[in-house]
């Protein structure tokens, strides 16, 4: 009794460190592969969030939201596969088999003996993807699917494959990256010319910070940049250091492309289950949908998500691709709410 007691103080005196919750870690797994991720908070919490970043961008747990320090939640982020640090994945295993041991593995890791209650899994942009990987995964490929409380997408994808009509609702840019387009075209050559077009520029920090101005910042409205500038405010930041931060996060991203080339296949691939049929203990798990108002990159497929997975909720929030995280705090708190009230 006594040490549980001692434990529970241990836990409650852990803080949130915003320079350890930067700290890339390397988990080696089987096949000779290794996982990069980044966590932040109590380690022995018994509430664990694992969020998803999108592509040209590694797992950071620097900023851990309001709410989610008030539950005293674990955050951990994990890069994806053939992103950064990440090695890239077993291309005979599915994807969403890929990922799920993965997650195994790293949540194994960082708690030998399962020793957590509850699981939220979010994402932002193809971050989503894996988000609602596991959210519908069969227990028997992730057990801790079972925890899973809430599941939180920002300007998330659809499973394409499932999607019927997926192309008339996506905007020009994902139409030309994850849409037709891609499925015709062989060898994976759109993503390549990209890569060529743009990778020169994400060997230095002055190129990927032009590189992310000319992609989201410069088209922010007045509304978004005011929300922006607030943000960073409460958060401590400038706007430079904000976007350097994101530029290191796109150069060290981009020291390995592979994940950047498969992005279509993998939004069109099987995820391992549809939304429409998910079993009631699956789809009964509370799904927060957080669409942007002017959006021109993603979020195109939120209705669909919202009419499929059962339990789904859509939120609109101002502003456009990044807006979402200006409202983190308000999110995280209505998610929770949704959670504890199921």
């Amino acid at each position: 009794m006594g040490s549980e007691i001692a434990s529970d103080i241990s836990t409650l005196g852990e803080s949130y460190d915003k320079v350890k919750g930067d700290e890339e870690h390397i988990l080696l797994l089987p096949g000779d592969r290794q996982l990069a991720y980044a966590h932040n908070g109590p380690s022995k919490s018994r509430t664990v969030i694992l969020f998803f970043t999108g592509i040209m961008s590694v797992g950071t747990a620097a900023n851990v939201s309001e709410p989610c320090r008030e539950i005293r939640a674990h955050w951990i982020s994990p890069t994806l596969p053939g992103m950064g640090n990440t090695s890239t994945r077993d291309l005979s295993v599915p994807y969403h088999v890929s990922l799920a041991r993965d997650m195994n593995a790293l949540l194994n890791h960082l708690y030998p003996t399962a020793d957590f209650d509850t699981l939220y899994v979010a994402g932002g942009s193809y971050g989503t993807v894996p988000a609602q990987m596991l959210y519908g995964a069969p227990y028997d490929l992730f057990p801790s699917g079972r925890k899973i409380a809430a599941c939180l997408l920002l300007s998330g994808f659809s499973p394409l494959k499932h999607h019927v009509g997926y192309a008339k609702k996506v905007n020009w840019h994902n139409w030309f990256s994850i849409g037709p387009p891609t499925r015709v075209v062989p060898f994976h050559l759109l993503q390549r010319l990209f890569k060529i077009a743009i990778g020169s520029k994400l060997h230095s920090l002055d190129g990927a910070r032009e590189f992310l101005k000319q992609t989201l910042f410069n088209n922010m409205d007045l509304e978004e940049k005011q929300l922006f500038h607030e943000w960073l405010a409460k958060n401590e930041f400038t706007e430079s250091q904000f976007i350097d931060r994101m530029a290191r996060g796109t150069i060290k991203s981009c020291t390995n492309w592979d994940g950047f080339m498969e992005v279509s296949d993998v939004i069109h691939s099987d995820w391992g289950f549809d939304p429409r049929t998910l079993d009631a203990e699956h789809a009964s798990k509370p799904m927060l949908v957080v669409g942007s108002k002017s959006d021109y990159m993603g979020g195109g497929t939120n209705d669909w998500l919202v009419d499929n997975y059962r339990s789904a909720t859509l939120k609109l929030v101002p502003g456009g691709h990044l807006s979402s995280l200006f409202f983190m705090d308000e999110l995280w708190k209505e998610l929770i709410a949704m959670a504890h009230c199921k």
